[in-house]
């Protein structure tokens, strides 16, 4: 067995040459077919060899059609990097190697003093009250003159006009007005007002003096139909004159008794004693007869 051994070598060195010519052979055809993977094969052996450039083995021939892709690929620009459109999505950015880090928040800086914070709005202050009203007499409902009219507390006061009329500015709350006159006694109510409110207040005060007042009225004695134009005249001689509707009236008389005569046309004149009290008004009434 061992004597056929170097036969055996000596047979496989005889066929090398032939391996190498089909190979030769085989790549040559493979160059003029397009579109085939060229494989480089040595022809001094049976290893691949490389196209890289650092390979000391000789390279097969490559075919001309291969040679011209290669020449007009290397003759085309670069196309330029697609811009990502609005409505595509954007690249994801590649991870860095080092971790990003994440930024502190900056505090807000304070208001200076050229921009004070706001302060609370201040309330509004209401506004200021009237109170008014007028100041008569109790009995023959006259207005007074020159009668003081105080409220308090605050202490002010007026004198009414010569209608009897006052009127007092003051602010908004509680007050006692007080209203007085010579000859009469004084008189006081309570009074609450608001802002911007007018509160009226009439006084009727009583005379403390020796005057009164007297009224009348003068009728048929038949037909109890008032007398007009009738003359009535007082024992003091003060003098009134009915209205239509008969009626007369003496607003200021002395304390006293006094004789009163009733005269009218187509009637006979009548006489009637009356008394006036003081601080009192005496309400008579005169019948007179047909002539």
């Amino acid at each position: 067995m061992n004597r056929h051994r170097p036969l055996r070598s000596l047979a496989i060195l005889a066929l090398l040459p032939l391996f190498g010519m089909v190979f030769w052979l085989t790549a040559a055809v493979a160059s003029s077919i397009p579109g085939l993977l060229v494989v480089g094969v040595n022809v001094h052996g049976l290893t691949l060899s490389t196209y890289a450039g650092d390979s000391d083995q000789r390279l097969a021939p490559l075919s001309l059609r291969v040679l011209d892709d290669a020449n007009q690929d290397a003759a085309k620009p670069a196309l330029p990097t697609p811009t990502p459109s609005r409505g595509s999505a954007t690249p994801k950015p590649q991870a860095s190697a080092s971790p990003t880090p994440t930024p502190r928040p900056v505090p807000l800086p304070l208001p200076s003093p050229s921009s004070p914070l706001p302060g609370p709005t201040p309330t509004a202050t209401p506004g200021s009250a009237t109170i008014a009203g007028q100041v008569t007499d109790s009995q023959t409902r006259l207005p007074i003159i020159a009668a003081t009219v105080s409220v308090s507390p605050g202490g002010q006061s007026v004198l009414t006009d010569t209608n009897g009329n006052f009127s007092l500015s003051v602010s908004p709350g509680t007050y006692t007005v007080m209203a007085k006159a010579n000859g009469y006694s004084s008189a006081s109510q309570a009074v609450t007002v608001n802002g911007g409110q007018k509160t009226n207040v009439v006084f009727r005060l009583v005379s403390v003096t020796v005057f009164g007042s007297l009224n009348g009225a003068v009728i048929d004695s038949l037909s109890k139909a008032p007398i007009a134009a009738a003359t009535v005249t007082l024992s003091d001689g003060m003098v009134r004159v009915s209205d239509l509707n008969g009626n007369f009236s003496y607003a200021i008389v002395l304390s006293g008794s006094y004789t009163l005569t009733v005269s009218a046309i187509g009637f006979v004149t009548q006489s009637q004693v009356v008394t006036v009290k003081t601080g009192h008004t005496t309400n008579v009434q005169i019948s007179l007869s047909r002539s």
